[in-house]
């Protein structure tokens, strides 16, 4: 197994990674950020966070009867 170490090989690496900490984002530039790397989780997310599904599960089903 390998596991690659990140970091700064030189102190100008560091000194430039640790000046990213510095960088301040406007609100804009966070919800930009969050649209375009957001992750669309699929069916079976949708599915399980469906109101059926949870009403299911969290056994608030009623069945009622025909007469």
């Amino acid at each position: 197994m390998t596991a690659p170490v990140i970091g700064a090989r030189t102190p100008e690496q560091l000194v430039g990674n640790l000046a990213a900490l510095e960088v301040d984002f406007t609100a804009d530039q966070l919800a930009r950020l969050d649209k375009v790397s957001a992750i669309d989780l699929g069916y079976l997310r949708d599915l399980l966070a469906s109101d059926h599904i949870r009403t299911v599960v969290t056994g608030d089903l009623k069945i009622e009867s025909r007469r």
